[in-house]
């Protein structure tokens, strides 16, 4: 197992209160090779326990009594949010009732089988991660506007400047083309028609084994698979690898088509920001004005749009549609540029490599990433 493996795989901590042995969980849990363990000792919790340093928290206990509760009162101190599984021999009406006022993700009764416990553990991962992961749409407003380039140098950007220390994807939905592989030589050759009668098969292992791993530390899900879009159950399979690549990455970035798919709703509906990928000219600008009341319509007009006008240009005598007019179109959507980078780009994508590896300092990078910093990448915490 590798080490980029194993820093992706969850850490399950586990506390042993007075009475009980330290390795009784630590041997429940060990018949699993998905969980890292980690062994925590009461005496210096306050130094090592954080809401980052694990995924879940076990906590092992004889009884329910005052010590106990004062140790559950000092871990949810420390880490409000951690889900936390107790383990413990059978409690009274009272002592559960007092046992659930922290918020408990699981209480599981002696004796436990390995199964159950490894079931609630990453059922707890789970919840936790749907809650904390965000997604990211880059949708094209028209075809042609260049959104598969820009979706795949904000994950890199967000890979090699943004997130360094946590895991992105790439996710193209068009699978007609599949061209976020093609793009950076990263061309797939599962056969997802093969899973396509059953996507209940599609789980945490099961994007293991289709991911790709680019260089610059992101993961890229990109398929070229046309007759995906008409597949009886392809509407399942997509929602369903959705779900699953969403839970395994702290940021995904998805690739949106223009074209229309039956799921396009559903995805829209559920992601953390949009961006809307067009260009300066009439017809496009109308079609993402289409786009923009159609999001509205399933978010709500709060919700955060962007748009981004690729492809820019500056003119010494202004443009034929300047800003005060976008303005009005556009009412409260905010709207960005990015400079075309024909060259950069072109020799991009001949090569197979991100338009940062021929060059990290171009105009095209530098307003891509500062357009980046003005979104909603991280939750904010309140």
């Amino acid at each position: 197992m590798d080490n980029q493996t194993e820093s992706r795989m969850p850490k399950v901590l586990i506390l042993s209160g007075d009475g009980v042995s330290d390795s009784e969980i630590e041997n429940l849990l060990g018949t699993s090779n998905r969980l890292i363990l980690s062994q925590l000792n009461k005496n210096n919790l306050k130094e090592v326990l954080t809401p980052t340093f694990g995924d879940i928290l076990v906590i092992n206990v004889m009884h329910l009594s005052e010590k106990e509760i004062e140790l559950l009162s000092d871990v949810r101190a420390m880490v409000p949010d951690l889900p936390l599984i107790v383990v413990s021999p059978q409690l009274s009406a009272e002592e559960t009732r007092r046992l659930f006022k922290f918020n408990i993700h699981d209480w599981m009764p002696k004796p436990v089988s390995s199964k159950d416990l490894i079931e609630s553990v990453f059922k707890g991962i789970r919840t936790r991660k749907v809650y904390n992961n965000r997604v990211h749409a880059i949708v094209s407003a028209v075809g042609g506007s260049g959104a598969t380039t820009l979706a795949v140098s904000m994950t890199d950007l967000a890979a090699t400047k943004l997130f360094r220390k946590q895991s992105v994807a790439l996710f193209d939905l068009d699978f007609s083309l599949g061209n976020c592989g093609y793009t950076v030589n990263l061309k797939n050759n599962y056969k997802l028609a093969n899973v396509a009668s059953t996507p209940h098969r599609v789980d945490a292992e099961f994007i293991r084994v289709i991911q790709k791993r680019h260089e610059h530390q992101f993961y890229l899900y990109s398929f070229k698979e046309p007759e995906l879009n008409t597949e009886v159950n392809g509407y399942e399979l997509v929602l369903r690898m959705l779900d699953a690549v969403s839970v395994e990455h702290e940021h995904t970035f998805l690739d949106i088509p223009y074209y229309e798919t039956e799921w396009k709703d559903d995805v829209l509906s559920a992601v953390n920001t949009c961006t809307l990928v067009s260009e300066l000219n009439l017809p496009a600008i109308k079609h993402t004005i289409d786009l923009i009341e159609r999001i509205q319509e399933l978010r709500g007009k709060d919700f955060p749009l962007h748009v981004v006008f690729n492809k820019w240009e500056p003119s010494l005598f202004g443009q034929r549609i300047g800003r005060k007019k976008i303005r009005e179109l556009f009412g409260e959507v905010p709207f960005s540029y990015i400079p075309l980078a024909k060259t950069q780009i072109g020799e991009a994508v001949d090569r197979g490599v991100t338009p940062s590896d021929i060059s990290k300092s171009s105009k095209f990078l530098r307003a891509l990433l500062k357009y980046m910093k003005t979104l909603e990448l991280v939750e904010a915490k309140v």
